[in-house]
């Protein structure tokens, strides 16, 4: 039996992420004990485990599909860019340095002692481990630098199922050019192929199938159809720019800066009927929105400076102005006070800039990193949402900075910050201003809370004179399991089963 196998695509966005989740939660549902594990990430969609360390979300989804306890070896190595040509880097879920590509891969060595030593460590606590490539494996230009394609499966010792995505288009020549770029010993690894993203009846690509598998000599594993109704993070990069809902009543616009990370903290609001959620980049598209939220941000003064030259920063200030609601989120919050200071060129500004002023606060950057999960209990300072103690909510922080709330400001959460079970000093979150209709948080993953969730919903319906909703509805933990669910029946339905399984037992 083989303890691992891995899934490598012929390009970007071919789907990795997702079939390594499907079949994540595949094997959780056959008995099994499957850990995921991707060598290396670069992505701004990050999660902050109960140990407090930073790792990918990809990850995250793939262990909750395989029904396991998320842990920093399965994403062991994490780059954050911050520039074309600079990454912030995370090793085993903590800051090492900021770094450009030449430096980073005069690290190789170090680098590769990191990933074997999770692959150990995973192996020795799981039954098997589902790997996911990046990009293509056969960028030969990079093959002595491989860290995350064949290099892991190496390591690893784990047969590869290389998936193509044919929604793109140039299906075959992606095939059978990936393995004619690849080594023989490479070529040898890889037991099976998945045509991915197929729109209409797979079973329409029988003869397409019978070409792949006559010029490659691999066999197809199966053909799996376009999901529209899957609904789990993104890893990188937003695929629409709008999700709208029949009949939507609430239109909420995220402000799309170039910086902006945890993007998924606003996949919750995708499944709420009332809501249509739009990322927004110009002034022209911002139109009057219900809700504006401003994300967080891994350049917060760049993304700033980025405000202000689109025009997007007057708009945002003028409908404060006139009663629209408005969030930031990490970063986001920190664009909305009066002032932020680099002083440690931390974002490679050097600077300090004027905020939107729509709170008074004002921040440092700062080296230390904070990450933490937590837990918050509101203050009841938030219009729409009036707790008790025995109300909490959960989230978790990831920024280098301090904010001071000024002119008597008052704060929104009052934490609990959790780190490896430990509880620490309590602390003081967010602030409001005293309208009432701006506020911000250090805490992402907020809106996955749904009692906040639903109360923020039914606060912006009542106040557009639209009846709340209640109606019972499901939870976001509930949706999120339905997603793994109908994803693992699919992969079933379409892709041999069996032929995948003796890949990976009788290897």
């Amino acid at each position: 039996m083989a303890d691992a196998v891995m899934i490598q695509g012929t390009a970007s966005d071919a789907g990795k992420s997702i079939l390594a989740a499907a079949l994540c939660r595949v094997l959780a549902q056959d008995g099994y004990r499957a850990a995921p594990f991707k060598s290396q990430n670069m992505s701004l969609n990050s999660y902050i485990t109960k140990e407090g360390k930073e790792i990918a979300v990809a990850q995250v989804v793939q262990a909750e599909a395989a029904k396991v306890e998320v842990e920093v070896n399965m994403s062991p190595i994490l780059m954050k860019p911050i520039a074309d040509d600079m990454s912030q880097i995370i090793l085993k879920g903590e800051v090492f340095k900021n770094m450009k590509a030449a430096a980073y891969f005069a690290e190789k060595e170090r680098l590769l002692k990191i990933i074997k030593e999770a692959v150990s460590e995973l192996k020795a606590n799981y039954d098997l481990l589902v790997l996911e490539g990046g990009g293509n494996p056969a960028e030969v230009n990079l093959r002595d630098k491989d860290l995350v394609n064949m290099k892991a499966a190496e390591i690893a010792a784990a047969p590869v199922i290389l998936v193509a995505d044919i929604d793109k288009g140039g299906v075959f020549a992606s095939i059978v050019g990936t393995l004619d770029l690849l080594t023989e010993n490479e070529r040898k690894r890889v037991k099976g192929i998945i045509v991915n993203k197929f729109r209409g009846e797979p079973e329409a690509f029988k003869s397409g199938v019978e070409l792949i598998e006559k010029q490659t000599g691999k066999k197809v594993l199966g053909v799996m159809p376009y999901l529209d109704k899957l609904n789990l993070p993104s890893e990188d990069s937003l695929q629409q720019q709008i999700y709208s809902n029949q009949d939507y009543k609430i239109d909420i616009a995220v402000i799309a800066y170039l910086g902006m990370s945890n993007f998924t903290d606003f996949d919750y609001f995708k499944t709420e009927k009332d809501v249509q959620i739009r990322y927004v980049k110009k002034e022209a598209e911002l139109k009057e929105p219900d809700l504006i939220i401003l994300p967080g941000s891994k350049t917060t003064i760049n993304d700033l400076q980025f405000l202000y030259d689109s025009k997007l920063a007057a708009e945002i200030i003028k409908q404060a102005e006139k009663g629209t609601e408005i969030i930031g989120i990490c970063g986001g919050y920190q664009m909305l006070g009066q002032k932020i200071s680099d002083p440690d060129n931390l974002e490679g500004s050097g600077q300090e800039i004027e905020g939107l002023s729509l709170l008074q606060i004002r921040t440092v950057l700062e080296a230390k990193k904070v990450t933490r999960q937590v837990r918050a209990e509101s203050l009841n300072k938030l219009k729409f949402f009036k707790s008790g103690r025995e109300q909490v909510l959960t989230g978790f922080e990831i920024h280098q900075g301090k904010t001071i709330r000024v002119s008597g400001q008052q704060p929104v959460f009052k934490l609990n910050r959790q780190k490896s079970g430990e509880v620490e000093k309590i602390v003081f979150d967010g602030t409001v201003n005293e309208s009432g209709n701006v506020w911000g948080t250090y805490l992402h993953d907020i809106f996955k809370n749904d009692g906040f969730r639903k109360s923020l919903i039914n606060h912006l319906l009542t106040k557009k004179g639209l009846s709340p909703d209640s109606e019972p509805a499901k939870t976001a933990a509930e949706i999120r399991e339905d997603n793994y669910n109908y994803l693992a029946a699919e992969f079933r339905k379409h892709i041999d089963l069996e032929e995948l399984y003796k890949i990976i037992f009788d290897n």
